[in-house]
């Protein structure tokens, strides 16, 4: 028989009608957007920039890195329903700039060090149990040097902490968050955390030679 975490987990991936009809709005999409040129103004990108989104929901994040930094992007989620709206909604985008996958984020089909910066807009939190799996996918994937655009829902750490001990959960928190970035050699160039009813991170993290001490991680 199932136990509780295991089922949890896989209903948490899965996104309600609410969730859905808020995460497809052109008011999401508008602010994403703009999240994505405040996180990264004054961020050294390479010509010819290769890029991954991870959950990528109606496609946003890929929008505006194909439309506004030149990008060739592979837009990926999990969920085929979310994958259909992005391909609808990103259909006016040049064919050959952008590739559609359905793909689990907890085991990319990539290669090492195949792209210069990955995106993941408010996915850790749906999978829990797996998000530690996915930060090391990112890593994987990420070329030295590249760059890791984050925005997430996180779990308070105290909470964090009492989930996994008495519930087995391991949702993602901040503390637990900046330890797989660091774990995985990527360094925290810019990292915002707010309460709003709940704790809301972005950021901004490179991936280093594992040598290098820089970072606010």
């Amino acid at each position: 028989m199932e136990n509780g975490a295991g089922w949890f987990s896989r209903r948490n991936m899965r996104l309600t009608r609410i969730e859905r009809r808020l995460v497809n709005s052109t008011n999401r999409a508008e602010r994403t957007a703009q999240t994505v040129r405040t996180l990264l103004r004054g961020i050294a990108l390479p010509a010819g920039l290769r890029c991954l989104e991870v959950g990528c929901g109606q496609g946003a994040v890929t929008r505006v890195l194909v439309q506004e930094f030149g990008a060739r992007a592979v837009c990926t989620d999990h969920d085929p329903v979310e994958l259909a709206i992005a391909r609808e909604r990103l259909a006016d985008l040049p064919a050959d700039r952008v590739e559609f996958r359905q793909v689990d984020a907890r085991s990319l089909p990539f290669n090492d060090e195949e792209f210069d910066l990955v995106a993941e807009f408010q996915v850790w939190h749906h999978i829990i149990g797996g998000w530690r799996d996915a930060t090391a996918e990112v890593s994987r994937v990420l070329r030295q040097g590249g760059v890791f655009l984050f925005v997430d829902e996180l779990c308070l750490p105290v909470l964090g902490r009492l989930a996994r001990t008495l519930l087995r959960l391991d949702a993602v928190a901040d503390d637990t968050l900046r330890g797989e970035l660091h774990r995985h050699d990527m360094r925290l160039q810019r990292y915002d955390l707010r309460f709003w009813g709940m704790l809301h991170c972005k950021g901004v993290a490179t991936k280093s030679d594992g040598m290098s001490g820089a970072g606010l991680n």
